[in-house]
Formats: C-alpha cells, structure tokens, sequence
C-alpha cells in the first residue's frame, strides 16, 4: 500500500512544476497570453510537449483557473497525464512575509498513466529535466528554510490513475479518486488533517485518512479498505511463484496513533477478514482455498515488541502437500528459483537483520484472545515410495484461549481420518519456556492399517491386509527431561504376500513379531516409553520411538519362551521331538514346523537352524534314515514358503546323553 501511495503522489508531483509554470506566467502576462505561450513554449518549460485550453486570471484575488491540460509522454504522441479543471486561490500578500497561502485548490478530471521500467519510471525525464543542474551539494543543503507554507481546502475530485509494471506485466487502476485536506501546513504550528478515497479499477474502494498536530506531534493515521481483489497482487507474486490467480477478496480497516517523535511506539489495531481465496498454480491446479478468515488485532506496538490480538477465526481451509520422488514437495515446486539479484536482496536483508539482532530489545508479548479454527481439510500425500500414499485429514478444529508467550496455555484439536477413524490432541504448555513444562495427549481410535501400507511396503517390504490400529500418547517434558507413554493397540493385525522387486528399507521380523504378539483373540498390545533429554542435540523423538519399537520387535520374535508359551509348558528352547521308528512327521510335529515357518516367511533377515540330535544306533535303523527326514523337513518348509535361505539343516554326531531324540531349532537374525 505504501508504493501505491507513493505512485499517487510521483502522479500530482509529475505536473507540479507545470502548474507552478502556469501561475508565474499568468500573474505576469495574463490569461490568454500565457495559455499561447505554454502551449508554444512547453517543452522548454517541463522537457515535454503540453497544451492547455484556458487561462483564467484574477490578479485582485489571487485566484487563477486552468481548464483542459494535456501533457504528453517523451515521444510527443502519447497522453501522460491531464485534467479537466484546476483552480487555485492564492493569498499574494503573505508571500511578502515569506509565507505561501493557498486558500483553496480544486484540481477535478486529473488523469495520468505512470510506467515503470525496471527502476525508472515515465516521468523520471521530466524530473529530471525540472531539476536541472543542482548540485549534489545544493540537494543535501539542510539549513531550515525561514518559508512557511499552507494550504488549504484542498480538493481532488473524480480522477484516475493507470500503474503500469512492465517487467511483471502488472495494471492496477484506480479509479473515482477523490482527496480532501482541510488544511496543510509546514513551517508551521497547525493541525493538518487529509483524506483521500479511491475506487479501484478491478473493484473494492481505499479510503485513507491522516491528522497530525505540528505543536505537539501526535497524529493519527486511518485506513479502510473495501472488496479489494487479491488477484491484484498477482504480478508482485509470480516474480518468486508459479502461481496463476490468486482469487478472493479482501476488506481491512487499520488505525495508528502515535507521536512523529516516537515512531516506533505507536499503538496499531486492525481488522481484517479475508474471503473466498483460492490460490491456483500454473499447471491450472488448486493448491489451497480458504471460505473465510477474520483477524481481529486490538494494539501493535512495535517499540515495546507488543502484540495484542483480539481473536483469529478461520474457517473452509482446504489445502494439499505432496513430498515427489524428485526430493521436491508442493511448496519447492510453487516457488521459482532465486537468482543473483535475489540472493543480493537476501544477503542484505540478512545483514540488516544481524544488525537489529544485535540491537537490545524487550521480550515478546504476544497474546491472543481466541483462536478457532474450523472446517479444515489436508490432504497429505507421498510419492517417493513404491506405491503412492494419500491420507486425507478431515474436518480438522483447533481451539485454544488466551494464549501467550509467557504463561501457560491450552490447546485442543480434533479431526477425521479415512475410514471412520479419528484423532484427537489436547496440549497444555509454556512457549517461551517450552522446555520446562509441556503436556500433550494424543489419541488415535480406529485406524484401518491397509491406509498404511504403502509405508509397510516401502519400509519392510510387504502390505497390511487387516486389522484396526488405535493409539495413544502421553508425553510430559518437566525441566528438559521427556518422559513419553505410547500404547498402541492393533485387533487382528495382518500382513500379505512379499512384495517382488522392493527392496525393504529396515530388516525387521515384524510378520515374526506380529505372530508372537497376537494373543488368542487376536490383539497386540504394547507400552512403547520414551526418555530422553531435549537439550541433547542429537535428541530426536520418533528416532527414540523407531528403536524402542525396533529392539521389541526382535526381542519379542526371537524369544523361545514367548513363542512356546501355549506350545510348551515353560520350554527355555524350541524342539521338536522325533521317534526312533517314525518314517515321517507326525501331525502335532507339523504343526509346530508351520508355526515356525508362518513366522519366518518372507522375513528375510530371520534364519531357522534346524539340528538333528540323536543317540548311537543301536540296532538295525538304516543310516539314511537321518538324511531322508531331512530332505522332508526341507521340502515342507519351502512348500510353506520359506525361502532356501532362512534355514539350515543338518545332523549332529551321535551322542549316548542326548535325552531326547528330535530337532534342537535355533531362531536367528541375520543381516
């Protein structure tokens, strides 16, 4: 808004010097005379070409009227800027007493096309040519100036601006302008108050008003701004996006009230509410909407680093973000590459905010009343895997009250996951001293875990085909120390077939683990802790989950007493006992084999090795016997699935104190 205004104000200055060119030469030699000769002698005067209609003079009363002007931009062809009317009064008897005193100065019908190319703009030359040879010293001349100047019942009615940026391809029109200052004053004492309106040419209205009190330094500035078009802003976003259209409206009003004197300790408030957005990229797709948001702030202060916002109400956010196999995501693909320039700006940018870093400065005092966030739709979506994974989040609330930087809040959330199932998180903490006291609860209920198999797949190879997954979280930092509580709690837990040509990244016996920690009716419950100190720099949470869970996993897999709880009454080692006389295995025998090989399949990293133990032959039992139940086993756990190998067979020595004959199984994890 602030270069808007200055473009406004680049646009009256433009013909500023022609206007004073116009009340010089009609005080000397009159109306008409001095309407023949600007209309000759233009360019001489200003560096362009320019025509006027009438000269109007009153010598008694100061008063001069000009109708009809035309300045023409560099080439002589093109209008730059006119109007209709102006009429200026003048008191000539206070420019004896060093005092300018303008009664009144209507100005109606002005109309302009500013360009700007690069840095320049189209009146630059004009400027230029007005300003001629004065010295860099003569510029920079800071003696206070013993003229004072006042002006009053100044008046711009129905006028239009065109903005032209030509290296963003930007037209922003303003159209109906009308300005009213009651009075204006410099060198003086006096109150100036201005207000100024302005229709915009794609819809919306600004007004702005301004007093300021010269005596004492207090003003106040005011702004409203009605059904302003975002897509205006476009241009100036495209530079750094490949955004298409930015739709949707905005209205705002603000206020500041100060003192020129302290700046920075002015009190700001401000409205604003934001409607219908819809940000659409290049590739015609929409990246976000947003049905409403309303922003209420009772007092800025920048100087004491205040910020007090009444409340924060949004509502039909719809969003989407996208990780891509590129190691790109939705954001990194919206933003365009920075180039020198930009790196330039940044650099500096960064040195100035060293600069202000360095600087010492209260703490933050943010406070907001109220937030409620609602009707919120994500979509979280992962194609770096080998299947896409798209998890929608619905009707996502959040509410929180009176939150603050220094003491303690309260924060709730609320949402739907696919399938029925729901997420809920309540969170109670300090944020400027986030490490000395923070308690978040989450819980997850009802989760169907085929939505998580594209993670399976990726991470260990193979994908959930059923069971429901439940959730929950109890975590507590007190004085940098985490203390966390997980339970998770997952009905019927089932894995499909391997997945060929995937190459898993973890090697974890979860099929093997999953088995073991199925109980009869077919749940896994497990208690999940983690500690740890977060001023560790190496400290990372869901590391700190991974390996806890981790280490259960293989311990729980490859532990004989877990798996033999409802097999073998407190066995410390898995056996399967084999008679002396059989030719081959017995029901119960299999059974035990086809638990052991349902474990094992398609888990790479987990060998069964299976070791024949018997006692000298002591009678006529043929030596093959041995090897032919051998090549039985082999050939019905590869029927069964396991791969050549994940097992190992092979028959120990004879030995007279073996209690039992039968195979001594071993349940190893091998990388």
């Amino acid at each position: 808004m602030k270069k808007i205004l200055k473009i406004i104000v680049f646009a009256l200055g433009a013909v500023a010097g022609l206007l004073v060119v116009l009340l010089l030469a009609g005080s000397l030699m009159g109306g008409c005379a001095t309407r023949n000769y600007v209309n000759s002698h233009a360019e001489e005067l200003i560096g362009r070409q320019a025509s006027v209609e009438h000269v109007g003079l009153n010598l008694l009363t100061g008063r001069v009227t000009v109708r009809g002007l035309e300045v023409m931009e560099e080439d002589g062809r093109t209008r730059f800027a006119g109007f209709d009317t102006l009429d200026v009064s003048v008191s000539l008897l206070r420019l004896l007493g060093r005092r300018v005193q303008v009664r009144h100065l209507t100005l109606a019908g002005f109309d302009a096309h500013i360009v700007q190319d690069s840095m320049r703009f189209n009146f630059s030359s004009m400027v230029d040519y007005l300003r001629g040879d004065t010295t860099a010293e003569e510029e920079t001349d800071s003696t206070p100036s013993r003229w004072s100047v006042s002006m009053h019942r100044i008046r711009l009615s129905e006028s239009s601006l065109l903005y032209e940026d030509r290296p963003r391809q930007s037209h922003i029109g303003f159209h109906r302008l009308n300005l009213l200052v009651p009075d204006f004053v410099v060198g003086g004492g006096e109150r100036t108050d201005a207000d100024l309106t302005v229709a915009l040419a794609e819809g919306g209205e600004l007004a702005v008003g301004a007093n300021h009190d010269a005596s004492t330094g207090d003003f106040e500035v005011r702004l409203r701004l009605e059904d302003f078009a975002l897509d205006q802003l476009k241009p100036y976003v495209v530079d750094r996006t490949f955004i298409e259209h930015i739709n949707g409206h905005l209205a705002l009003t603000a206020s500041a009230r100060g003192n020129t004197a302290h700046i920075i300790e002015s009190a700001i408030a401000a409205n604003a509410v934001v409607e219908g957005v819809e940000v659409v990229d290049s590739s015609a797709t929409a990246v976000a909407a947003l049905k409403q948001l309303r922003v209420e702030v009772n007092k800025i202060v920048p100087g004491q680093r205040l910020i007090d916002v009444g409340s924060i109400d949004l509502d039909g956010l719809t969003a989407s973000y996208e990780l891509f196999a590129d190691s790109s995501n939705t954001l990194s693909r919206l933003l365009q590459p920075k180039g020198d320039d930009s790196l330039m700006a940044a650099t500096d940018s960064s040195a100035a905010a060293e600069e202000v870093d360095s600087l010492p400065q209260p703490p933050l005092q943010l406070r907001i009343g109220r937030v409620a966030l609602r009707g919120i739709n994500l979509t979280y979506a992962d194609h770096t895997m080998p299947d896409d994974f798209v998890f929608p989040v619905t009707d996502i609330s959040l509410e929180a009250t009176d939150l603050t930087t220094t003491g303690m809040n309260n924060a709730r959330l609320r949402a739907n996951l696919p399938g029925g199932a729901t997420l809920a998180a309540d969170w109670q903490g300090n944020i400027s001293q986030w490490k000395q006291h923070q308690h978040l609860v989450l819980n997850l209920k009802g989760l169907h875990l085929k939505d998580l198999s594209p993670y399976m797949v990726a991470y260990f190879g193979m994908p959930f085909s059923d069971g429901i997954f439940s959730f929950t979280s109890n975590n507590s930092i007190v004085a940098s120390r985490l203390d966390g509580k997980n339970h998770i709690d997952i009905y019927k837990p089932t894995l499909g077939e391997k997945r060929t040509g995937v190459k898993p990244r973890l090697k974890l016996p979860v099929r093997a683990a999953l088995y073991v920690l199925k109980d009869k009716d077919g749940k896994v419950l497990l208690d999940v802790p983690v500690k740890g100190n977060v001023d560790n720099p190496e400290f990372n949470y869901m590391k700190l989950v991974w390996k806890t869970l981790g280490n259960l996993i293989v311990k729980v897999a490859t532990s004989p007493a877990r798996l033999l709880k409802d097999m073998k009454d407190g066995g410390e080692e898995l056996f399967v006992p084999i008679d002396a006389e059989e030719e081959d295995f017995t029901s119960e025998q299999l059974y035990l084999i086809d638990q052991l090989a349902e474990m094992v399949k398609d888990e790479e990293a987990m060998v069964l090795h299976f070791e024949l133990q018997t006692r000298p032959n002591d009678n006529d039992r043929p030596a093959t016997h041995h090897q032919h139940l051998n090549r039985a086993l082999a050939h019905h756990l590869e029927k069964l699935g396991v791969g050549k190998k994940q097992y190992s067979i092979h028959t120990a020595a004879p030995d007279e104190n073996v209690a039992m004959e039968g195979y001594a199984i071993e349940l190893k994890i091998e990388n």
